[in-house]
């Protein structure tokens, strides 16, 4: 039922495989199909920009041929998050293109790798001293029940792979959250309106509960970024359809960027939780993201628009215009443009 409603509502076809316009750019894209069909967002974008594009399909059997012969000069990706059997083959067969092959992928592998996985994501900030709210990754049930008898409640409870809060429970007592966990290590847990059959088990995320926190979509794509905050439904922004238009301060751009500059992110949405007492913490890490509520990433005044970064001034500057078409995909493959035009401008110099 899923794979029919994706299908309808695409806005490709599924006949179209490769464009037959002639490229006003010198390169050729590879687009690695999305079971969900959100590859379809690079698609409008390449037609738009006018550069020649092929669609490959990284589930076949005989999908190293076909990345090899294709001829393109770099692929752009769509990871999925649907199920966790899809996410993996996505990341394994993405390190095979990028290690062994040599292939140019957008967004980066890194930034693909970390999307959708809780556990990574929290290794990654723990890592990198970044603050976040205080969270545990278990894969002993004894380890996490011994933590639960001093929690404080309540906790906050993810599986490693969900969007839009599916994955996310509040446990506000002590039976529930012990209930829960053995029923993860046990027989699995299923997240909400997700596939019966794909039960995730075997370790758990038990994070700090924080109230009355302000949550931001923090975006950047390139040099360009957007921010606005996230209307909350419920216990949750994530997934709530509730868009706010807030504009970023300084500080909260400044965050971005710094975090962004760590991970030499060029593609991700960094939600930050912005606490009563003045603190940001990062919450999620998402390098693509939906757009389905407000295709708009930032409103100053009322007017869509992206704020850049001036070396000289140390300052920010807010361009008006539309930047965000086609879910930011426009944005990427600017950027992987962009990226492409400077590895052979260095190529050139080298020679020489």
């Amino acid at each position: 039922y899923d794979r029919h409603v994706w299908m309808k509502s695409a806005i490709c076809s599924e006949k179209e495989t490769e464009s037959t316009y002639q490229s006003e750019y010198p390169f050729t894209f590879g687009i690695i199909k999305e079971f969900s069909y959100r590859h379809c967002y690079f698609v409008a974008a390449c037609k738009e920009m006018r550069i020649a594009y092929k669609i490959i399909d990284l589930s076949k059997d005989d999908w190293i041929q076909e990345i090899k012969y294709s001829n393109c000069d770099a692929f752009l990706v769509w990871p999925p998050a649907v199920l966790t059997i899809w996410k993996q083959m996505f990341d394994e067969r993405l390190l095979i293109m990028t290690e062994e092959l040599k292939k140019i992928i957008y967004p980066s592998y890194k930034e693909i790798w970390i999307y959708e996985s809780k556990r990574r994501m929290r290794d990654w900030l723990q890592a990198n001293d970044i603050p976040h709210p205080r969270t545990s990754v278990f894969y002993d049930v004894d380890e996490a029940l011994e933590f639960l008898r001093t929690a404080e409640m309540p906790l906050v409870l993810k599986v490693n792979q969900a969007a839009s809060s599916r994955g996310t429970f509040i446990l506000r007592d002590y039976k529930y959250a012990k209930k829960l966990i053995i029923k993860i290590f046990k027989k699995g847990l299923t997240f909400k309106r997700g596939d019966p059959r794909d039960k995730q088990w075997g370790s758990v995320i038990l994070q700090e509960y924080i109230p009355n926190v302000k949550e931001w979509r923090m975006v950047r794509i390139g040099e360009s970024f957007f921010g606005h905050p996230k209307g909350k439904v419920g216990d949750f922004h994530s997934g709530s359809g509730s868009v706010l238009w807030d504009v970023p301060s300084v500080k909260l751009l400044d965050f971005l960027r710094t975090i962004t500059n760590i991970g030499n992110f060029s593609s991700m949405d960094v939600d930050i939780f912005e606490t009563e007492d003045g603190r940001y913490l990062i919450n999620e890490l998402q390098t693509v993201f939906g757009t389905s509520y407000s295709r708009d990433q930032l409103k100053v005044d009322g007017k869509p628009g992206r704020f850049v970064y001036d070396e000289e001034t140390k300052s920010w500057i807010f361009e008006e215009g539309d930047f965000t078409r086609n879910a930011c995909a426009n944005l990427r493959v600017e950027y992987l443009i962009k990226l492409l035009e400077r590895m052979s401008e260095t190529e050139c110099q080298e020679t020489l």
